[in-house]
């Protein structure tokens, strides 16, 4: 029996780039031994969709188009699509790659090659060349220092990766995945297969990511590790609290009990080391208190709450070049 790979790719008014992704795909599915089908996930675009696809693909058995009543994000949309591609598709591996083209359909196979042999698997394209700019490169070092630093995990992928039924399905029931994709998988503790890619080049238009828009990316991705971060926090303040005990008491100590001459700035040194340990206790304590009331919230669990999301699913056939309206699950 034929395996069936789903491909999961956000669109947000790219449809002339999708519509190349889609040549490509099927260029790369013509010598897969899978059933390969695409799910675009319409992350509320303002612009028309594809009315027929079937000039752009010969070897894709299917192209489905959801709908999303509101835009939800790049994040949110990929899990929207995973939970469709598992729960209601029943996909037996599940691909996710951006539609920009800056994940090259040429290395689907190579990713599919490199899961060969197991049963389930998680494999992640990790860039061997990148194209960007060199204050993004910059920018990308200090984000992946920095993830280093506060989570202890590397992150060196993003979203372009091929999953097993078994660990997608594990990724949509957890609330991490709602924020970031990496993160959630990195979180799951599924064993990751990595696999050095080349970026490819966007098809058409301008990226719709802003500086600001990756400064939400980072976030979102250190938001999966909170709790790991606040114990990391909590314990860099015990530290600083104990080197500033040690600090004060050596200062009042040759003061009170010896004749050695103290500086005069020395007293100014002991309040700004006390202001600087209470602000980073007050700072401390506050992130536990809002890491405690989030646990209290009800969280967006993908498998359980996709559905409210979704507006409407076309199926674009490649037998044919009509399409027909799915109703949601």
């Amino acid at each position: 029996m034929t395996k069936r790979l789903q491909i999961v790719t956000p669109v947000f008014n790219d449809w002339q780039s999708f519509l190349i992704l889609l040549g490509d795909i099927d260029s790369a599915a013509r010598d897969l031994d899978w059933q390969v089908s695409v799910l675009a996930i319409d992350d509320g675009s303002t612009e028309e969709q594809p009315e027929h696809t079937s000039k752009y693909h010969e070897h894709i058995h299917e192209v489905r188009i959801v709908r999303l009543a509101t835009n939800v994000g790049h994040q949110r949309a990929i899990a929207i699509g995973l939970s469709i591609a598992v729960e209601e598709i029943g996909a037996d591996a599940v691909l996710i790659m951006d539609s920009d083209g800056e994940d090259r359909p040429q290395d689907i196979p190579r990713l599919i090659e490199a899961a060969a042999g197991k049963s389930d698997f998680a494999v992640v394209a990790r860039r061997a060349k990148r194209t960007n700019t060199a204050i993004f490169k910059l920018f990308y070092v200090l984000y992946k220092a920095g993830f280093a630093i506060m989570t202890g995990r590397d992150i060196n992928f993003g979203n372009f990766s091929l999953l097993s039924r078994n660990y997608a399905r594990r990724l949509i029931m957890q609330a991490d995945l709602w924020n970031n994709l990496a993160g959630a998988l990195l979180k799951s503790r599924a064993p990751i297969t990595s696999l050095l890619t080349d970026r490819g080049h966007r098809y058409a238009g301008q990226s719709k990511m802003n500086f600001a828009s990756l400064i939400v990316h980072g976030m979102s991705s250190l938001s999966v590790y909170s709790d790991v971060i606040f114990v990391r926090m909590l314990a860099a303040t015990g530290v600083l609290f104990v080197f500033s005990m040690i600090a004060i008491a050596a200062v009042i100590f040759m003061r009170l009990a010896t004749d050695m001459a103290t500086p005069g700035w020395a007293t100014t040194v002991i309040f700004g080391v006390m202001i600087i340990l209470m602000q980073a206790i007050i700072s401390t304590l506050m992130t536990m208190l809002l890491l405690l009331n989030n646990r209290a919230q009800k969280n967006v669990i993908p498998l359980r709450d996709y559905r409210d999301y979704v507006l409407t699913s076309i199926v674009l056939t490649a037998e044919s070049s009509l399409s027909r309206e799915v109703e949601p699950a």
